[in-house]
């Protein structure tokens, strides 16, 4: 089985130009962990016990969060976003809190800003204000982070892709406003909740928030600089905000157990992760509230990939929280790695499967 784990991954790595990578495959009690190249620059090598910056895959996590105080009756799917963090968007047309979620709302992503001229168009003169010493210090190449109201009001200055709940558009700006409304709903920051819900009633020592918590992964991230040569971004996160659209840290097998113990009901009721796993019908009829659905032709398996700070991967479980499969990439440019594949491959080699 290590083989049939391994294999993939290293083929995955060195297609990718990436300096190494790590496999995580479970299958009921049994585990097999691999790793394979180099972790940081200068050659220390991969481990699959190394910690690492998860990326989009701390969308899942915050949809837990929100569907848990759902369950708690501390806010509700169809509440108005307006309402629970006045002033952050615009409150006409509505946007609701299922509609962060499933991404759509029609609010524009991160990933489409343009911050000098973004900026210029601010309104309020608090964020006028966090925008110019957030600026001026990156700038002088001072570790800066972008709050998360700071990222939704640059987002706010573009126009919505679409009517709220007319479409689907993936935009991490969703997630940055779903941290806003837990800590609104609950009075906790995301940071806390993630301790105390999750990481701390699973027994999970290695998943925490940046940048909450500064402490850097285990394994760094890298990516091409403009001469074409790959270079360290661990540490860079001016785009993080409050850490709700990709800011956890956390090793394979906790993230693993997460997902299983989601998948299996021990953070949810059934007919909440029924909800989690259930295509929006704008979608492209896989993405649902935090959790996308992969078909592969050994089964049906639910989770998320995330690309973030040079850093690729993917984790997965099956509907049942039996099996499962992260891969890590310690490089990650556009395009990415094609990881559902590599995921499936291993995934799918589980005798029997």
């Amino acid at each position: 089985m290590p083989a049939a784990v391994e294999s993939p991954l290293r083929e995955a790595v060195e297609s990718y130009g990436a300096p190494g990578g790590i496999a995580l495959l479970r299958h009921g009690n049994e585990r097999w962990g691999v790793a394979v190249g180099a972790s940081v620059d200068g050659g220390d090598p991969a481990s699959p016990d190394m910690t690492f910056r998860i990326g989009s895959i701390t969308k899942p996590i915050v949809a837990i969060l929100v569907l848990d105080a759902v369950d708690r009756g501390l806010v509700g799917l169809d509440d108005e976003v307006d309402d629970l963090v006045p002033g952050a968007i615009r409150p006409d047309p509505p946007v609701t809190v299922r509609m962060l979620l499933d991404h759509t709302s029609g609010i524009a992503n991160t990933d489409d800003l343009d911050p000098a001229s973004d900026g210029a168009r601010l309104s309020d003169p608090d964020l006028v204000a966090e925008f110019q010493r957030f600026g001026a210090a990156y700038l002088d190449g001072e570790p800066v982070v972008a709050s998360d109201g700071l990222l939704v009001g640059l987002a706010e200055t573009h126009d919505r892709y679409f009517a709220p709940g007319a479409g689907f558009h993936y935009s991490n700006t969703n997630y940055q406003l779903a941290a806003m409304v837990l800590e609104a709903a609950t009075g906790r920051s995301l940071a806390d909740l993630i301790d105390e819900r999750i990481a701390e009633p699973l027994g999970l020592e290695h998943v925490w928030l940046a940048p909450a918590d500064p402490t850097p992964p285990d394994l760094h991230g890298h990516a091409l600089d403009g001469a074409g040569e790959l270079v360290d971004v661990t540490d860079d996160l001016s785009t993080f905000g409050n850490g709700g659209s990709g800011g956890v840290v956390a090793d394979a097998a906790d993230l693993l157990s997460l997902l299983q113990a989601l998948a299996s009901g021990r953070l949810l009721p059934a007919a909440l992760v029924a909800e989690m796993e259930r295509p929006t019908p704008q979608s492209d009829r896989s993405y649902g509230l935090g959790l996308v659905t992969y078909r592969f032709a050994c089964g049906t398996f639910v989770g998320h990939e995330g690309a973030v700070n040079g850093t690729a991967s993917i984790a997965l479980t099956d509907e049942q929280g039996e099996d499962g499969v992260v891969i890590v990439l310690d490089r990650y440019d556009e395009p990415g790695p094609d990881l559902a594949a590599v995921a499936e491959q291993v995934v799918c080699s589980i005798p029997g499967a």
